[in-house]
């Protein structure tokens, strides 16, 4: 079972009278329209469809149009089959993202909202939210939208598709249009920050303190600045902040040779960052200092196998 919709997406100015597009400016755009489309497919409708997008070029003078169509399967299992009344089709969720309907969905709530934070989100009823901007500001869309808006990828997509081409000098305007030929949404170059991807905040996942044996890589004495150890195949920075173990090494009473070993009380903190997940490191506590140099034992026997040798 499938459904299709098809649809344009224009780009318009001074920089495209030729009816020609930077193949560096466009190809990310053609990507990020599939990227749009497959992310809010995926959260719309969830595993239970697919969306194929294609595409074929068309001019008009001053702009580069390109015709996309969108492909919409729904999986022939028995489940999607009783349950296809619930998935989505094609143009209602071009309609959700704002493509489709001037004012509605993603494109027309981001329009609206201008960059301004939100205070609320209030439940109407299952077809509403209610954003609070401010006591008296206040925009209703449809719950599925602000699933769509609080997406990173769907947000990074829609950077790509509308932000990233009205940056560029010569480009001052985004529409679309469908088959009756009425161009449903227009966004011109002043707009274009309303469509930026939002900086994300970092969400630490864990944060944890262990005793741990570590090899000194190397050393800085610098104020701030981060010494590199490995523990075992893992090498890292981490800051050390043993204020006792500092003064003893501006006084001389800690000395270092290559690959010394520090036992340490060592934190640990796992955080989700906007650019990927990373670990931080940092040295609590010095508990031992071992220098690399290893001695090699006495041999030295045990004062039971004297008496042995005595009897």
């Amino acid at each position: 079972m499938s459904d299709t919709a098809n649809f344009q997406i224009i780009y318009g100015g001074t920089a495209l009278e030729t009816n020609e597009m930077d193949v560096r400016e466009l190809a990310p755009a053609l990507v990020a329209v599939a990227d749009l489309l497959e992310e809010a497919n995926f959260i719309i409708n969830g595993g239970g469809s697919k969306i194929n997008v294609n595409v074929h070029g068309s001019f008009k003078s001053g702009s580069f149009g390109i015709d996309f169509v969108v492909i919409h399967a729904i999986y022939q299992s028995i489940m999607t089959i009783l349950n296809s009344e619930g998935i989505t089709a094609a143009n209602n969720l071009l309609g959700l993202l704002g493509l489709k309907d001037v004012g509605k969905g993603l494109i027309g709530f981001l329009k609206r909202l201008k960059n301004r934070k939100i205070q609320k989100v209030e439940n109407i009823d299952n077809e509403r939210v209610r954003i609070h901007i401010t006591h008296q500001d206040t925009i209703d869309i449809d719950p599925r939208v602000l699933d769509l808006y609080k997406s990173p990828r769907v947000r990074n997509a829609l950077e790509k598709v509308i932000a990233q081409p009205l940056s560029r000098t010569g480009i001052d305007e985004f529409r679309t249009s469908f088959n009756d030929g009425n161009e449903s949404v227009v966004i011109k170059k002043d707009e274009r920050e309303y469509f930026e991807m939002p900086l994300l905040g970092d969400e630490v996942l864990g944060e944890n303190v262990t005793d741990a044996y570590l090899q000194v890589v190397s050393l800085s004495f610098k104020e701030d600045n981060k010494w590199r150890f490995s523990r075992g195949e893992t090498v890292f920075y981490a800051l050390v902040e043993d204020k006792s173990f500092l003064d003893r090494i501006d006084k001389n009473e800690e000395r270092f040779t290559k690959d010394d070993i520090l036992k340490v009380k060592l934190y640990t903190r796992d955080v989700l960052t906007g650019s990927g997940f990373k670990t931080e490191y940092k040295i609590v506590e010095v508990l031992e200092h071992r220098n690399a140099a290893r001695q090699l034992r006495l041999p030295i026997e045990n004062d039971d196998e004297h008496e042995e040798d005595d009897d």
